[in-house]
């Protein structure tokens, strides 16, 4: 089990209750079902729906924004794509308490059972991964779009801003030798000029196995969900599956369709690598030493898949 599914609600189950009631005033309390926490605490409703409310640090404007904006970003997508995404049917955006609901699409996890599979299955979801990353990164939005337009130099700037933070607040608490592998991966990224030579495309930004769902008999993809980090990026951000093996991350790589440049594998290693910062930084900012701890269980993990 991952982090998500072992934190708790930092949200109480009658707070949830009352706000859909607004949407469902038919709903008994009874059918409401915690499901997990990550940037969301997510509730099943009657078996039938998702609800999905920020985490309290989000409970503010800035989460009511994020919610408006992954909205806005599935409605944009849902007409380009061939594999069933989230179709939002009710939202608040009232920034104490902000959330949406969505039809809850028919699958489980593939995190929840990639272990179980056979190599042909493996191979066959790969596959349709390979198709819908295809699918994705090959459209090219018009500048009205809700996704704003990233430039190389933009790209650049994000990442030295990141580094800059990283060195001011987390390396000062890592022992030398975890000092040294998180130097080395952003010195290394930021010093080669090949990793700012690609076209910036539209990515879903949380692309892992927790976030992809599938048919449990035919192993098939039923729906892909959690569109919140979608943006203008770079293509090798959604490409980060080291944890599934050489293998898998290779049939993957083989089918997709899109652009793979010289630097495509080094771009994917550093985006992987920086996977523990977000959590340092956020258990930093928001004081949760919880979240900081799973900073350190990615970095400790990502050091033994790219040791120096």
């Amino acid at each position: 089990m991952g982090f998500e599914d072992n934190n708790p609600s930092d949200i109480s189950l009658s707070t949830v209750y009352s706000a859909l009631t607004e949407f469902f005033p038919d709903l008994l309390k009874k059918n409401v079902h915690f499901f997990y926490h990550g940037t969301y605490n997510v509730f099943q409703v009657e078996n039938r729906f998702i609800a999905r409310f920020p985490d309290k640090s989000l409970r503010n404007e800035k989460g009511s924004q994020l919610i408006k904006n992954e909205i806005d970003i599935l409605n944009l997508l849902r007409s380009f794509l061939s594999f069933k995404i989230p179709k939002p049917l009710h939202f608040s955006l009232n920034t104490e308490n902000p959330f949406m609901v969505y039809e809850k699409i028919p699958g489980v996890s593939l995190s929840k059972c990639f272990n179980e599979l056979n190599k042909t299955q493996k191979q066959k979801i790969a596959n349709q991964i390979a198709h819908f990353l295809s699918e994705l990164h090959s459209l090219r939005l018009d500048e009205s779009s809700e996704l704003k337009p990233l430039s190389i130099k933009e790209y650049r700037n994000y990442w030295m801003k990141i580094n800059k933070e990283m060195r001011k607040d987390i390396i000062p608490k890592l022992n030398s030798k975890q000092k040294n592998w998180l130097d080395n991966v952003f010195s290394d990224f930021l010093e080669d000029n090949q990793n700012f030579k690609f076209t910036p495309c539209v990515i879903h930004g949380d692309f892992d196995t927790s976030n992809i769902l599938v048919d449990p008999k035919s192993y098939n993809i039923t729906g892909i969900i959690d569109f919140e980090e979608s943006s203008i990026f770079d293509p090798a951000a959604d490409f980060l599956f080291y944890d599934e093996g050489k293998i898998f991350l290779k049939h993957i790589l083989d089918n997709y369709k899109g652009i793979k440049e010289e630097n495509f594998f080094n771009r994917m290693k550093f985006l992987y690598s920086r996977t523990c910062v977000p959590y340092f930084q956020f258990g930093l900012n928001y004081n949760r030493m919880d979240i900081y701890s799973e900073g350190m269980r990615k970095l400790k993990k990502n050091m033994k898949i790219f040791p120096i």
